[in-house]
This record gives C-alpha cells, structure tokens and sequence, in this order.
C-alpha cells in the first residue's frame, strides 16, 4: 500500500479517475488499476517507463491490475508485438494434471475407465520466471490450450476437434459470462487455472466416446504460451459402454432399538452382479437426509448395520444400494424407517410396515409412513421400532414384545395382499393374547372378502370377521370426509382425508361385527371405521382393536 507505480512502456496519458477502489490511470491503452494518480500528471502527458510515477497503490488493497484495452475489449498484453514488448519469456507452461468427469457434473471417473460424454479438465501453470522465482510468477494462465484423441500407439490422431484441436487461445479475455464454461469452477481461482478443455469458449461441450469403438486410447492434451514454448500430456484411457442402470432400491426389514440401547437395521440383500454396496442415510426430521456409512463400509454382502449410540429420541433411517461402475449408479431410497431409543418412556409400540404397493395412489418406488406414525406416537411417551410385515410372517418379531401394534397397509388390496396366512396366524395370537391392534388400510375388507374381490378364501373371510371384527360392505364409498359422532373413541371429531400424502381410490365401506362399533363414519349409512374391546377368538384376555 502506498507503493509507486511506473509505467511498463512509454506512452501518453489519455485517462485517470480517484473513484474509490476503482481508481486507476490509462497510458495510451493500458490501465493501471487500483493506484492513487499522479496530481502532478494531467491528461496529454507523456509518461516514461520504470522512470514518471503514475500514483500510488490504494490502501488496503496492495496491488496493482494492468489492463490491455478497454472494457469489454480487453486484450492479452502478452501477444507478440503488442502489450508487453519486448518480452523474454524461455520458460514453458507445466500441464499438472488431467482429469475426467462426467459431462456437466462433478462426478469424477475414479481411473482412466471412461464413458458416455465426458468433460477432460486440465490444470495448467504458465511460468513467466525461473522455477525458483516467486509463486506468483509461475502460476499464470496458458495462452493456448487442446486436446486431440489417439489410437493406443499414440502413432493415429482418431479424432481432434476442429482448429486442429485448439479449444481455447487467448488473444483477447472471454466474457465474464463464460468463466465457468472456460474453467472447472470446482478448483479454479485466479492463481489456479484449471479449463474444461472439452467445452466451447461460449457453450458447453464434450467427448463423447461412444462415437469410437469402445477400447484403448489415449488422450493428447497440449498448450502453448505466446512464445511458442509447449507442454504436452499423453494420458492412457480405455472407454467402456455406459452404465446407467442402478440397482433396485433395497427392502428394509428392520429398524429397531438392540438390548443393550443402540440401534440396529436389518435389509435384504440386493442380488445385482455389479452391487458394489450400500449407502445409509439418517434424518431426525425426514426432511434434512445425511450420510451416515457409504458403500466402502456397507459393502455388498453387508445386511445389517448396528450403532451403540443412545439418542434419547427418535431417528430415522433410508438405504440405497450403489452398483461398481465407473461413475456409480445409485437406486432409489428405500422405505423410510423409525425408532427411538434411550427414553425414559415406560412403554413401546411396534409399527409394521405392510405397505408395498406402488401401483395405487402412491406410486414413489419408497415411502415415509414409517416417521409421521412414528413422529404422532412419540409425543404420548411412548417409543417404537419399525418391522416390514414380511419380518412378522417370517417370525423374526414377536408382536407380543410391544404394548400395541400400528400395522400400516395404505392401499394395498389384492395384488400384494394385505394379510398372508402366516401373518394372519400371527395376528390372531396376538390378538387372543390381549394385544392392542391399531390397524389402517383402504381395502383391508375388499381384500378378505369374497364379497369384494372375489379372490378371497374362507380362512380370509374368517379373520376378517372374528378377528377385525368387521365385514365388507362396499369397495368405495365415494366420500373423503369422516365424523366421529356422539360416542367411540373419535369422539365429535371431522377431517377429510383422501389427498395427501397420495389419493385414496375407494375406500371400503365397513359393517361392526361381534360386539364392535363403529367410530368413524362417511355419513348416517356408511362406517369409515370400527373399534373393539374384548377378547379373540379362543382368547381370556382382553383386547383392543382400532
């Protein structure tokens, strides 16, 4: 700050302004930014090299910008008889590296295996000074920059693209509009030149390397200052048929709290030839997702993954699976899974998950209905785990280990059946065994009914009746608002329902059974909903149904 500054040629004075920071001094078409004038200096003067100070460094900024032209119209100071002549530059640009990614990302190949369209991306140093001078002195951008394409001889250019492969060659600056079309935003700065050399100065660009035959090349990559001194790269590359078929996403089986606190989650194993692992993320609020352990942790054969960690709150889980491609692909999540651990809370729930259908209202290859159960539970002190309905018919839960049952079905009907023989055997000794079965499903009745879908069997219509208590009445009541009425356990309650999270097709028309009552209601004809209380089947201990 406060330093002189000389002019680097002789010349005339043709402009200068004291405006704050952008203060400067223009002789003939240079600028010098960032100086304090000369008050002595006046516009027409002839001002001398290395001898008449043209000001002073501004304070507080300690530099001094030399501009080439005009704005808009800024040219390179370096070129051969303009600018900065004479200049005795012998020294050569250095390429630093070369790197590939996917086009317009910042997915890197992790080799020299490459395919589909791919961005190359070089870093560059252009040395204006001996090796051991200043940083700052062998750090600046190229003047020309290219690439071309080899057979794996390096002996045939298979292709180049046009002007012989130039992409860039600065004789004036871009426009600001292209700095980040020019240069890989990722790393570059203004004392670090890194260029997406595959792109158009003004637009993006690629090599796109399914327009050779698939194998061994090399990539050429060469620069050259404004003295003609070069460097060049020879970077060996094999291009492969894109991927880009993920896994599936993977099936939860459990998230639950382990006996000594933690917390453990349980999935099924992907079968892909190529899975190379899995990805786990946690949210406290299904809406901020992190991720907790990647596919070097979770590999393929991985099923289960377990954290000592008490939380003393609710926490939720979501997994997808990653295959070993080049650029790997990544499946979609799974359900969303919930439990809670390290509370206080004396009692805990079971939430199963017996929602699978995605050809209904819900289409979302995964869903979440796992947290807003899990999210209106924990406020009554109460903590839960979560389980697939499949863990249940697979014996891998006792249900009679929770103090209540939320069993979620959505609007699984026929198709993907909402009660198997084997869960249905699990209910029923629950359920004859006192337990409390919270149960929600929009063709619960449709689906174990003859009456319904016609597909059902006696042992279907027979849980139906004895044990929810109900018998189906209709496949759509055709209304999507519901009361409590005068009594049950919706007291004087009304809410629609029916839109979100997803559509409800057509809800079934309930009729109570056996000491049941019903405690939601379309309108005076039609129940919505029926509750119970009492023993099972065969069962001496009393029950609850909802």
């Amino acid at each position: 700050d406060g330093s002189a500054v000389y002019p680097v040629k002789d010349g005339v004075l043709t402009a200068k302004s004291s405006v704050r920071a952008n203060a400067y001094i223009r002789v003939n078409d240079i600028a010098y930014m960032h100086i304090f004038p000369n008050p002595a200096l006046s516009i027409g003067d002839s001002v001398f090299a290395s001898q008449t100070i043209l000001g002073t460094i501004l304070s507080g900024l300690g530099h001094v910008h030399l501009t080439n032209g005009y704005p808009g119209a800024e040219k390179n100071s370096m070129l051969p008889n303009s600018g900065l002549t004479p200049l005795n530059d012998p020294w050569p640009p250095v390429i630093r590296y070369v790197q590939f990614y996917l086009n317009n990302t910042n997915s890197m190949f992790p080799g020299n295996e490459l395919s589909s369209k791919v961005d190359i991306v070089v870093k560059v140093d252009e040395a204006n000074a001996p090796p051991t001078s200043p940083l700052s002195r062998r750090n600046n951008g190229t003047y020309k920059i290219g690439y071309k394409i080899l057979s794996a001889d390096s002996s045939t250019v298979v292709y180049q693209p046009p002007n012989g492969g130039v992409r860039f060659q600065f004789n004036v600056k871009p426009n600001d509009n292209y700095v980040n079309t020019v240069y890989f935003q990722d790393q570059s700065t203004t004392s670090s030149h890194v260029y997406q050399v595959t792109n158009n100065i003004s637009s993006d660009n690629y090599w796109d390397t399914a327009t050779l035959p698939y194998g061994d090349y090399v990539v050429m990559i060469f620069t050259e200052d404004t003295r003609s001194n070069t460097d060049t790269a020879w970077v060996p590359v094999t291009t492969i048929e894109a991927d880009n078929v993920a896994p599936v996403a993977p099936e939860l089986v459990y998230f639950k709290e382990t006996d000594t606190g933690g917390m453990q989650l349980s999935w099924l194993a992907n079968n892909e030839a190529d899975l190379a692992g899995y990805r786990l993320y946690f949210s406290f609020d299904n809406a901020l997702w992190s991720l907790l352990r990647d596919e070097e942790a979770l590999s393929a054969s991985a099923q289960t993954f377990t954290l000592s960690q008490l939380l003393n709150q609710d926490v939720y889980f979501r997994l997808s699976a990653v295959d070993n491609a080049p650029l790997p692909n990544e499946s979609e999540f799974s359900d969303v899974y919930g439990m809670s651990n390290g509370s206080s809370f004396l009692k805990k729930v079971l939430i199963v998950d017996g929602f699978d259908r995605t050809g209904g209202g819900w289409s979302a290859p995964g869903h979440y209905f796992a947290f807003t159960h899990g999210r209106a539970i924990l406020p009554h002190q109460v903590s839960f785990d979560t389980y697939a309905n499949e863990a249940v018919s697979d014996s891998l839960v006792n249900l009679g280990d929770y103090d209540a049952v939320f069993w979620i079905l959505g609007d699984e009907s026929v198709s993907s059946e909402t009660f198997s023989a084997a869960e249905q055997a699990q209910v029923q000794a629950y359920l004859e065994n006192g337990g409390y079965l919270f149960l929600s499903g929009s063709e619960i009745a449709y689906d174990l009914d003859p009456d319904g879908s016609g597909s059902a069997s006696p042992e279907d219509e027979q849980f139906l009746h004895d044990y929810l208590k109900a018998d189906f009445a209709a496949d759509n009541s055709q209304l999507y608002s519901v009361s409590g009425g005068n009594s049950g356990i919706f007291y004087d309650m009304n809410f629609d329902f029916g839109t979100l999270p997803y559509p409800v097709a057509s809800p079934d028309v309930l009729i109570p059974l056996a000491g049941a009552q019903a405690c939601l209601n379309y309108d005076s004809n039609q129940t919505a909903a029926i509750q119970y209380e009492g023993t099972f089947g065969s069962g001496t201990i009393p029950g609850k149904l909802l």
